[in-house]
């Protein structure tokens, strides 16, 4: 097959790979503005800012699932014996069938920017993971300390004939139902 029948098809896998390399730079991003959210104290920036990481995460699939269809169309045009497409194996098909092309190392090149990014984006979600695990640990021993303290006061009540006697027993300050 001639590859300027193959270079639509190449050049549409690397685009999508492009926009993959450029999903996870963005998850990356929300990544680390809900680590500053944390640092700063706002708590109710939290719950947008992981909405958006979930919608960018579902991109990232959808991305995905593009490429592998792109690719097993590929594979199929440089008539390769694979019924999981591999971008290497495409690569090392492309090279042997269209040397000259150079899109060999354009495939390798948006291929290193994915992994780049998506090791990137790993790292700072480790890093936020870290801290939200943190901040519940913090606020779990908070909750308790507060909770203590309200459980050890002893609080009197005055009956009619002028004598005290014990408040009833401990008085919760948070609801720990639910």
């Amino acid at each position: 097959m001639s590859f300027k029948r193959l270079a639509p098809a190449v050049d549409k896998l690397i685009e999508t790979l492009e926009q993959k390399a450029d999903a996870f730079e963005t998850l990356e991003s929300l990544f680390e503005q809900q680590l500053d959210a944390l640092r700063h104290r706002e708590a109710d920036a939290l719950g947008p800012l992981a909405a958006k990481a979930q919608d960018c995460t579902d991109t990232i699939d959808d991305l995905r699932q593009t490429y592998r269809r792109q690719a097993r169309l590929l594979i199929r045009l440089l008539e390769l014996e694979q019924d999981d497409p591999s971008l290497d194996a495409l690569i090392a098909g492309l090279k042997a069938q269209a040397p000259s092309s150079g899109v060999g190392p354009r495939l390798d090149q948006a291929r290193a920017a994915v992994v780049e990014r998506a090791e990137s984006a790993q790292a700072a979600n480790d890093t936020l993971q870290f801290a939200l695990q943190y901040a519940a640990g913090l606020n779990h021993e908070l909750l308790a300390a507060v909770q203590e303290a309200a459980a050890d006061t002893d609080s009197r009540t005055y009956t009619a004939d002028g004598t005290t006697q014990s408040g009833g027993g401990e008085h919760s300050l948070v609801n720990t139902i639910g």
